[in-house]
């Protein structure tokens, strides 16, 4: 006799409040409500077009590599175009006396609108959809991942103590006790502000590593101290990291001539392997990283915790390993602070950051020579389920092409997550951007990975067409159909 299969899948999608603004409250409540969503984040600001270079881009260039991905709905009639930002509401400043960072005052955007987030929050209630609302970890004002006030005292530092201007992210260093405070006080006054919002999704707690220079993020004077508690002189461990690096491009220069395995073993040869291991001369940074990270979760959970009312949900969400084991992810911190994680397999970026990690490696090398090594990076950082011969399809996909990357490697990414976050539960956060199929077929893959208690977040609303929504809501459906 046939039983009803029940399922405990849920589906969160991620819809900025731009959206709202642009299509109508209830109209996108409508079409999250078909596709089977439960759960919707967005952040606190207004937004509204502005002229060419006025601003920031949208969508995101992602460190210029991003230029080939027009949205899929068009945003007041575009599907590129430049904005301008307000916070959605009045701070209250005195919060913030005496931070060296301050929210960003009301703009013409704040008194025409001032309610936008608590009638989201409203209607959203009315039908059975909580509230999350998403905030940059470490990039203050940290409504918008484009935008960022972060000072030169706090900005990320390489081992040459040099920032890294061609960088795809903004984050400020972690370790810098100015940011943690004003991140901590931007969430308890909207906790406060906004008391029907179920929680929080702080995104990039941890150093995005975008590129192999990004990766080497944190030698900032604000970092010394967790360095020294790993037993390292900072200036003289500088230097070896330094020397390290130069060992590693001198061993991809020679070895990319000669094909992605010689790459390999050369790299191996040169220390490269045992460096972002556990065990090597790395571990110094990942775990003064760790230590960074960890507090400033644990500073956001305590503020969270002071405001009155029921718990409010925390839920960082971050890289996916092997990339989390040299971010800074701190899965103890999580285990304490989190009430879930997000893992992202935001697969167009992979690719690209093949591809960046080889640029790092060779410079402004000869198209084979980057291939190459970008197909080296590929598979030391799991992006594929198979080595490639080559790199050359490893490029950041435009909108017609399925994103260059493996079904298995995602399964495995995700799987390696929820071992290491423990009894934290590990929600899969995919991405809209690319073919319906491609995109159907990445949701999918997600969601069997991990189950019938499967908790996805679909990032989002603005890559997410009529016929995609559609295919989300069958997904949901056939989540429920009998066994």
């Amino acid at each position: 006799m046939s039983q009803d299969h029940v399922s405990d899948r849920t589906l969160g999608i991620t819809v900025m409040p731009e959206w709202f603004q642009c299509e109508g409250v209830d109209v996108v409540l409508d079409k999250l409500q078909a596709a089977g969503a439960t759960a919707l984040v967005t952040s606190p600001y207004l937004l509204e077009i502005a002229p060419v270079g006025d601003g920031a881009r949208e969508p995101p260039p992602d460190g210029d590599a991003g230029g080939v991905r027009p949205l899929d709905r068009a945003l007041w009639g575009a599907r590129e175009t430049w904005v301008r930002t307000a916070p959605s509401l009045v701070h209250d400043v005195t919060r913030y006396q005496g931070l060296r960072y301050q929210p960003s005052p009301p703009g013409a955007l704040t008194h025409a609108h001032p309610r936008l987030i608590d009638d989201v929050v409203m209607a959203a209630d009315n039908r059975g959809i909580a509230v999350y609302l998403q905030v940059m970890a470490a990039s203050p004002p940290g409504y918008r991942v484009q935008f960022s006030g972060a000072v030169d005292e706090d900005l990320c530092l390489g081992p040459d103590g040099q920032p890294h201007p061609h960088r795809v992210d903004r984050n400020a260093s972690l370790a810098s006790s100015h940011v943690r405070e004003y991140g901590a006080a931007l969430l308890a006054e909207l906790a406060e502000r906004y008391p029907g919002v179920h929680g929080f999704r702080v995104d990039w707690p941890e150093y995005p590593p975008y590129d192999l220079r990004s990766t080497l993020f944190d030698f900032n004077p604000q970092a010394w101290p967790a360095l020294r508690a790993q037993g390292v002189d900072p200036h003289a461990y500088a230097g070896l990291v330094t020397q390290q690096l130069a060992r590693w491009q001198a061993a991809a220069r020679g070895a990319a001539a000669h094909g992605v395995p010689a790459v390999r073993e050369a790299l191996a040869a040169a220390g490269w392997d045992t460096f972002f291991s556990d065990a090597g001369d790395g571990l110094p940074l990942w775990a003064s990283k760790r230590a960074s990270v960890g507090a400033m979760l644990r500073c956001y959970r305590q503020a969270l915790d002071r405001v009155s009312g029921p718990r409010r949900v925390l839920e960082p969400q971050v890289f996916p390993p092997p990339l989390s084991n040299v971010s800074g992810v701190d899965w103890n911190a999580i285990a304490d602070t989190a009430d879930a994680v997000g893992v992202k397999l935001y697969t167009m970026h992979w690719p690209m950051m093949a591809r960046y990690w080889a640029r790092d490696l060779v410079g402004s090398a000869d198209g084979r020579v980057l291939d190459t090594v970008a197909a080296a990076m590929a598979d030391f950082l799991g992006f594929c389920d198979d080595p490639l011969p080559d790199g050359a399809l490893l490029h950041y996909p435009p909108p017609d092409i399925a994103h260059p990357v493996g079904r298995q490697a995602q399964v495995d990414k995700l799987r390696q997550a929820q071992q290491q976050a423990g009894s934290v539960p590990v929600i899969a956060f995919t991405h809209s951007y690319g073919t319906p199929a491609d995109v159907r077929q990445r949701i999918a893959t997600a969601a069997a990975a991990m189950g019938d208690a499967a908790r996805l977040w679909v990032n989002r609303y603005g890559y997410l067409s009529d016929a995609k929504l559609a295919d989300l809501g069958r997904l949901m459906q056939d989540a429920e159909t009998p066994a």
